[in-house]
């Protein structure tokens, strides 16, 4: 990714806030943006995040965070969208409210076990209370269901030979037979608004308590058990191990098992396959933790 030159944030900033940066420092994590903590002086800081598409970025995120934060789902405040035309591509700029604390995935080992039960518990709240959100589907990126297309099963079942063993490739074709199944005997659920990468590395801890739920760029119309499902294979330990925990948490706010429907299975797949179609999609580990979620779901 080419960085944006310093002295183009810096104008931005002062667009939007009235001040200058004195400080400018990448952050982790962002997706696939460039994202900074821009320090102005007097322990003033704000978060700044870049996008280069062909057409203007961050307008429905900023759109459907504040949706979400209606409903008391803690977002940064959106300060301002900038875009500037660069030659075929748009810079598209999100000034955002920095919030304290550090993402929840970053605490495993610093948080006690029952605070990290606790703050699972939190997250499935806040899950729902975003699911409560009627969505416009006009805005933001649906997610529905994918017929997995044989060449790219079979490409998968390859790859999955060669990281582990012939026995988990039939797993994976299992798993796209399973999800075939479900698209064609399902009938459709309603939408909610999904966020799009709740995870624990977007869910900010401060004093315990989750302060900020962050990186909405994906968020959109989709049926409940999308953020579920993704939750549960791509969490890692010991979040995804306790989607027991994430279910009870959302319990305070709707019925679980009434709002997914019974598709989490098929969403855990669907995310599952996409995963292992990358190019580089992933880690001995998460292999084996794809083809256990594949596995317990379609008997295997």
């Amino acid at each position: 990714m080419v960085a944006t030159p310093g002295p183009v944030i810096d104008s931005v900033v002062r667009s939007i806030c009235g001040r200058d940066v004195e400080r400018l420092a990448p952050l982790t994590g962002g997706g696939m943006n460039e994202t900074y903590r821009a320090d102005l002086g007097g322990d003033v800081a704000v978060v700044v995040r870049v996008a280069r598409h062909p057409t203007r970025w961050f307008v429905d995120e900023a759109y459907l965070m504040e949706q979400a934060r209606m409903v008391g789902v803690p977002t940064p405040e959106i300060l301002g969208l900038d875009h500037v035309d660069d030659d075929a591509e748009v810079l598209s700029f999100s000034v955002q409210q920095h919030l304290p604390g550090r993402p929840l995935g970053d605490l495993v080992g610093r948080l006690s076990t029952a605070d990290l039960e606790r703050c699972i518990l939190d997250a499935g709240e806040l899950m729902a209370l975003v699911h409560s959100v009627e969505p416009d589907l006009d805005r933001g990126v649906r997610h529905e269901l994918r017929w997995p297309a044989e060449r790219d099963v079979d490409r998968i079942a390859r790859i999955i030979a060669q990281a582990l063993d012939p026995a988990a490739a039939a797993v994976v074709e299992r798993g796209a037979d399973f999800l075939r199944q479900e698209i064609t005997n399902r009938s459709a659920v309603p939408f909610v608004l999904a966020q799009g990468d709740f995870m624990p590395g977007n869910l900010l801890i401060h004093d315990g308590e989750i302060v900020g739920v962050i990186d909405w760029e994906f968020a959109g119309p989709a049926a409940p058990a999308f953020d579920v499902g993704r939750w549960e294979v791509s969490a890692r330990t010991p979040f995804a191990d306790r989607l027991d925990l994430l279910r009870a948490g959302y319990a305070r706010v709707a019925d679980p098992d009434s709002s997914e429907a019974g598709l989490t299975p098929a969403f855990a797949i669907d995310w599952i396959l996409e995963m292992l179609a990358w190019r580089n999609p992933a880690t001995p580990d998460q292999f084996r933790r794809c083809i256990d979620v594949i596995a317990r779901y379609t008997g295997c």
